[in-house]
């Protein structure tokens, strides 16, 4: 009964994966962005959110948080007119920075500028005004993102 009692339990000992807390925070932050799944896992290390580390799932839910997730929604603006409904969102302009950063653009802005000039007719992805004009600019970034991770593993 003495040993029983020093054993601890399995709950009790400090987890090296990640949460149910951290899963639950993370699909909360894509449903504030707006993130489908498909979008989701383009910011998930390895692609699979139950391999994530405790480590790796805190800084996940920090880069969601630093995107725009969980703010309350009057601190919030809102990007579009609601009588417009073709003006590109926010979270459609986040979702094109963090691309960028995924097919390694960030450091060479006169690419960025280069790309966006060619697909989107803007200079920065403030300037694109098309909700359509800024799906097919995501499109094409994972498209990219795709090409150069299969490039990678061949």
């Amino acid at each position: 009964m003495e040993q029983e009692r020093r054993k601890i339990s399995p709950e009790a000992q400090p987890a090296a994966g990640i949460t149910r807390a951290q899963v639950a925070k993370i699909w909360a932050c894509a449903r504030d962005l707006g993130l489908d799944r498909e979008m989701l896992y383009l910011f998930v290390p390895r692609g699979s959110i139950s391999a994530l580390s405790h480590r790796e799932a805190s800084e996940l839910i920090e880069h969601l948080v630093d995107l725009g997730a969980g703010r309350v929604a009057a601190a919030q603006p809102k990007a579009t007119d609601d009588s417009d409904p073709n003006v590109a969102t926010q979270e459609q302009r986040n979702f094109i920075h963090f691309l960028f950063g995924r097919v390694g653009w960030i450091g060479s802005p006169a690419r960025v500028r280069g790309f966006l000039g060619k697909f989107a007719g803007a200079e920065s992805v403030e300037a694109i005004r098309d909700r359509k004009r800024a799906s097919a600019i995501i499109e094409a970034l994972k498209a990219i993102y795709r090409r150069q991770k299969s490039a990678k593993s061949a």
